[in-house]
């Protein structure tokens, strides 16, 4: 006798087919709304955005073509995006011109006491720490050295370490050539732009006046791209912009801060170990910009701005390098423990890993 077909069976099967009927008539009725939007496109709208489209490939192409020129307003954007929040506080007190004349004016005052104070001592340590490097006759006496005492060592140790010497030579003229294949295209590339230094050297003349203009236009430009969004995006896209804006801009200008004061911690400390008697402490100046520059570099910059200053201390003595580091320990532990949290706050929070691909990212862009 042939058995009946069970009632649940045939309930989940109905169940499934009139799932399946209904998404596709939901299909149906979705591609049938894209046709009807498709088919509704006024030309003159179409035509309206394919100018845009062409105006922004034009642009683009435009800025590809000229961005070497550009760098003074790279740089002027960047200080344009520092400059604004204070600019915005001083607005509630005074007129907003007269905040931006005020901040331009610090800004420049600043960068005046820079070069006449902090760029000639610059170059001439910088000057005497190459001046400090092994020319070729002292590496040829190095190299003679080492070829005595591996002379005295057991044959088979000697073969061994002379295997990896080779290599490591071999290894050495070829970077070394492609050095100089890079460093001879690097002069042919300045020379070439001998041409621009004109437009160069303008456009930093340019670059405060500019500045200017773009923070006093800074709302009406806001107002200005406002109407041109969509009505349907307009909320998301300033929420996401405030995001980005409140996220990396106070992350970036905090280190920026952390970068000036770590600069000026090292420099009064090596300063303060000088006096205090360790000896062998040079180029004070030279290992603090470079240790406030790589203060920018998260999670790993305090430890690379250390390096330099720990050598340079190993030259004179082991005891002279254990003072260094420990001034450089004790400020990491003031920043990390003070300056931090005060300076960047725990509102900003991007992981490192994050913020190295961002800098690797931005490099290219100066």
């Amino acid at each position: 006798m042939p058995s009946l077909p069970d009632p649940a069976v045939k309930a989940s099967s109905t169940d499934e087919m009139e799932k399946l009927t209904e998404a596709q008539n939901r299909s149906k009725l979705a591609w049938k709304r894209l046709w009807l939007r498709i088919s509704s496109i006024d030309p003159i709208d179409l035509a309206r955005l394919l100018l845009i489209v062409g105006a922004l490939v034009t642009l683009y192409w435009v800025i590809q073509v000229s961005w070497s020129s550009l760098l003074p307003f790279q740089i002027g954007i960047v200080l344009a995006y520092i400059m604004a929040p204070l600019v915005n506080r001083l607005q509630g007190y005074m007129p907003r011109w007269t905040a931006i004349l005020i901040v331009l004016f610090i800004f420049l005052l600043i960068l005046f006491l820079v070069i006449a104070f902090l760029i000639p001592p610059l170059i001439s340590q910088l000057n005497s720490l190459l001046q400090l490097l092994p020319n070729s006759e002292q590496i040829q006496q190095y190299y003679q050295r080492l070829n005595d005492y591996l002379a005295s060592l057991p044959e088979d140790y000697r073969t061994v370490i002379d295997e990896g010497i080779t290599e490591a030579l071999d290894s050495l003229r070829n970077n070394v050539l492609a050095y100089i294949s890079g460093l001879i295209n690097f002069a042919i590339t300045a020379v070439l732009s001998v041409v621009n230094t004109f437009t160069f050297l303008l456009g930093f003349v340019v670059i405060p006046f500019w500045l200017f203009f773009v923070l006093n236009d800074l709302e009406p430009g806001k107002k200005a791209l406002n109407q041109m969004l969509p009505t349907r995006i307009r909320a998301d896209f300033w929420a996401t912009l405030t995001i980005i804006n409140r996220v990396i801009g106070n992350y970036f200008r905090g280190q920026l801060i952390l970068g000036t004061v770590i600069f000026f911690a090292v420099f009064i400390g090596l300063n303060i170990l000088d006096w205090a008697g360790v000896e062998g402490l040079r180029f004070k100046l030279l290992l603090a910009v470079f240790a406030g520059f790589m203060e920018l570099i998260p999670f790993i910059g305090p430890i690379l701005g250390s390096v330099p200053a720990i050598i340079v201390g190993l030259f004179h003595s082991w005891q002279s390098a254990v003072a260094v580091a420990l001034l450089f320990l004790v400020i990491q532990q003031i920043e990390g423990n003070l300056l931090v949290p005060r300076v960047v706050g725990d509102s900003v929070s991007i992981h490192p890993a994050i913020v190295m691909v961002l800098v690797i990212m931005l490099a290219p862009f100066g």
